[in-house]
């Protein structure tokens, strides 16, 4: 009886572990952001320094390639910026959580009920 257990148990270490991967993801997913941005942003300046070295029409390069780079940093559509959205990724993990919790509630109950019953069952 206490095989009727494992399944729930089975679901909560599977629920457990998106868990821990959705958190890695997270972290990883705002360092390599803030990563991204400072690479465009670093780019932009040997950009701006390889045309200022040269005549007055890279000045009009320069700003056509600001406005280029400005472009690429602002494309981020609505679902980029809930996903990103801190509130929205906490409550993720959070919901996530309890669904792990409440498969390893159900494998203990069911560990204690499948006890429980073989203690009850008069000896063979």
């Amino acid at each position: 009886m206490i095989s009727d257990s494992l399944p729930p148990l089975l679901r909560g270490l599977g629920t457990t572990l998106i868990l821990l991967t959705s958190a890695l993801v997270v972290n990883v997913e705002r360092t390599g952001t803030q990563a991204a941005e400072q690479a465009a942003w670093a780019q932009l300046a040997v950009k701006a320094e390889e045309l200022a070295r040269q005549d007055a029409t890279g000045l009009d390069a320069l700003a056509a390639e600001v406005r280029r780079l400005r472009l690429q940093l602002q494309e981020n559509d609505l679902a980029d910026e809930v996903f990103e959205n801190p509130w929205f990724q906490w409550f993720g993990l959070l919901g996530t959580g309890l669904i792990a919790a409440s498969f390893f509630v159900e494998w203990r109950l069911k560990r204690i009920i499948a006890r429980a019953a073989q203690a009850a069952a008069p000896p063979a």
